[in-house]
């Protein structure tokens, strides 16, 4: 504004006559306004004819307001100003800068006065790196209009003009922008404000390799203006072009465009930021929108609506959530159906939460887990009731183990999740049945995620979950209970421990414990007791051979580092008060000799094919893992070696044992792979 002022001063002249013959100038050593600084100013006009006149103003230097640097040098000339009926006019004219914000500069422009007072100034083009930008100003019975023209200018060069925009020097950023910027205000009053503007191969990247940009193409629209001292704003941004990345979140709008808008109004008065609608768009994949207020210096969240929309599960989860997951278990899966949220946030956070599920269903490509269909909707508010939750599940698998459809009714106030009734679900011919269940600490911010549960397992078939598992197969079914099951940092136990009625008689199962149960290394903990299982009911159903008997068992210190063992010591022993009758199949005593010592006996076939079976008096034996080495044992023998089972009565048959350690992938594939061989007659 102050150059355009001593241009009209320059232009503001008399009449063509009382000019004539006439050369003066004007000097100011120091002048300065609200913000602006300006020394050594020189205004000078020559005649050259009636109706020309030669005009130059020299600033040697000026300091800009809001701290946007320096001019140096500024030479504005106008070597013939052309008196015509409506004012003057320079259509030649030059300026030149020393020094500039943008560079040094030798431009030419052009510029009009008229008799009521207007003015307008025109740069074609100002040197910025290897692009430009255009200027045109006027100014009429004090209102003003300003425009920018960006052509091909340098994102990097633009930013270093502005003091308030500091770029990182180190991300290589490239990119060039082109449009326009118009501004209408009056006197030193901006009033409106228009943008239309592309950014166009947007390059950059982050030493850290956290953050980068390839060839991305924006477009930007704004409209502003003001109202009663408040600005109005409606704002558009396209991006069709180019792929981001910003650790973890990767986002290429090849597979889906993405386009926002915004429109609202700014306070300054009352620092009142005001949103009264915005939305995003991720085509094909996700549409966010909402509403929002701010307030205060730090524009601090007063009122925010956030409403989710996506018939596209599959690419909202590959596109958006997918890199969130990484490490998780959640981190590599199939999804489908689609899914609806809403959520409002109050300044002290989430206030109400909605969810709406269409068909959603989802399957993790390593096998541990999926939902064939869900539908239902969820609700949630702080510190007031909302209505019953109910969720349809179709099917579901754990660890490959199928369900039947259940459903899933709930109540979710404030920090606290918990089941309305039973869930019952139907599960290899039987059912689990989560009778309890309440979480704490995941839906408000600062909680520590925990919950408690108990269930129950009734009528489950072993023979369907063993084939399901591709375990070698049982028969029978399972029952039981589980009680106090918590989960807390992480941490998955059953206080109340587990037990369950299987081949008739009762297996115990104490100190279950399983850190990170959903991570890509679950650490399981646990002790087991067997007390009184049927032999033959247990060993039917292998190629082992058939035992008859009872016997107990012993687990302690059993360690799964991702479902594999990786410690235990077992011991199965014929409990002392057992009078049941006790046989064993010479294929049963074959296969324990094999697993004792891999030695076939050689000449003790002959003898085992004359008889079918044989009584025995106790059986004995003990498995310590350790890592990759399985020690083994059972009942002492004076001269060596270890009873696996000892032998009663005529013929007598003892099962001896001579390996003490073994490797534990070996000790697997004589249980995978056992064969009728080997076996010691006394």
């Amino acid at each position: 504004m102050p150059c355009l002022l001593l241009i009209g001063a320059a232009l503001c002249l008399p009449g063509a006559r009382a000019v004539a013959a006439i050369a003066w100038s004007l000097g100011i050593e120091d002048i300065q306004g609200d913000g602006w600084h300006a020394q050594g100013i020189t205004v000078s006009l020559a005649e050259q004819s009636v109706d020309r006149i030669a005009v130059a103003i020299h600033v040697d230097q000026f300091d800009l307001p809001d701290g946007y640097g320096t001019l140096r040098g500024l030479k504005l000339e106008c070597p013939a100003a052309q008196r015509d009926e409506s004012g003057w006019v320079c259509a030649e004219g030059r300026l030149a800068m020393q020094d500039s914000p943008l560079q040094g500069q030798d431009a030419p422009w052009h510029a009009s006065y008229d008799v009521q007072g207007g003015i307008r100034i025109v740069v074609p083009r100002l040197a910025l790196g290897e692009g430009g930008i255009g200027l045109e100003l006027t100014a009429s019975n004090g209102t003003w209009t300003a425009q920018l023209r960006p052509d091909r200018a340098a994102v990097a060069d633009l930013a270093g003009v502005s003091p308030s925009v500091a770029l990182p020097r180190d991300w290589g950023i490239k990119g060039r922008v082109s449009g326009q910027v118009a501004l209408e205000g009056m006197l030193s009053e901006i009033a409106s404000a228009r943008a239309d503007l592309t950014l166009e191969r947007l390059d950059y990247a982050s030493p850290d390799g956290t953050q980068a940009a390839e060839k991305v193409r924006i477009s930007t629209k704004l409209n502003a203006r003001v109202e009663r001292g408040q600005w109005y704003f409606d704002a558009q941004l396209a991006w069709p072009d180019g792929a981001l990345y910003s650790e973890p979140l990767y986002v290429d709008a090849a597979k889906g465009p993405l386009e926002a808008t915004a429109v609202g109004n700014w306070d300054a008065a009352r620092q009142r930021l005001v949103i009264d609608s915005w939305a995003v768009r991720l085509a094909d994949t996700v549409a966010v929108f909402g509403t929002g207020r701010f307030v205060g210096p730090d524009l601090a969240l007063e009122d925010l609506t956030v409403a989710v929309q996506s018939d596209h599960a599959g690419r909202l989860y590959q596109r958006v959530l997918q890199p969130f997951m990484i490490g998780s278990a959640a981190d590599d899966m199939s999804v489908t159906g689609r899914v609806g949220m809403a959520l409002h946030f109050d300044d002290k956070g989430v206030e109400q939460a909605g969810l709406e599920l269409n068909a959603l269903a989802f399957e993790d490509h390593q096998g541990r887990f999926s939902l064939d269909q869900a539908d239902g909707s969820v609700a949630w508010d702080r510190s007031k009731e909302v209505p019953v939750s109910r969720v349809a599940v179709k099917g579901a698998s754990l660890y490959r183990i199928p369900t039947g459809p259940f459903g899933v009714h709930a109540r979710f106030a404030g920090e606290r999740i918990y089941l309305v009734e039973p869930v019952v679900v139907p599960l290899l011919a039987g059912e689990v049945g989560l009778d309890s269940f309440e979480l704490t600490g995941a839906l408000m911010s600062g909680g520590q995620l925990r919950w408690e549960a108990s269930a129950s397992v009734r009528g489950v078939s072993l023979e369907q979950l063993t084939e399901t598992l591709a375990w070698p197969p049982f028969g029978g079914t399972v029952a039981g209970q589980l009680r106090n099951m918590r989960y807390v940092d992480q941490q998955f136990t059953i206080g109340g421990g587990l037990q369950l009625a299987a081949f008739g008689g009762e297996i115990q199962v104490n100190g279950l414990s399983i850190q990170d149960p959903f991570g890509s290394v679950p650490i399981l903990n646990a002790a087991a007791t067997l007390r009184g299982l049927n032999l033959e009911a247990l060993t039917q159903t292998f190629s082992f051979g058939r035992i008859e008997g009872r016997i107990n068992g012993d687990v302690d210190n059993i360690q799964l580092v991702g479902w594999q063992p990786d410690r235990f010591d077992l011991h199965l022993y014929t409990p002392d008060e057992d009078d049941s009758r006790h046989r064993i199949s010479q294929r049963a005593v074959q296969n324990l000799t094999e697993l004792g010592s891999g030695v076939p006996a050689g000449l003790s076939t002959t003898v085992l094919t004359v008889f079918n079976d044989f009584r025995y008096d106790r059986i004995d034996i003990k498995i310590e893992l350790q890592g990759n080495t399985a020690e083994l044992d059972g009942l002492a023998r004076p001269d060596g070696g270890y009873y696996l089972v000892k032998g009663a009565g005529l013929p007598r048959i003892d099962v001896i044992g001579r390996n003490r350690s073994v490797a534990w992938k070996d000790l697997l594939k004589r249980l995978q792979q056992i064969q009728v061989e080997g076996a010691q007659i006394r």
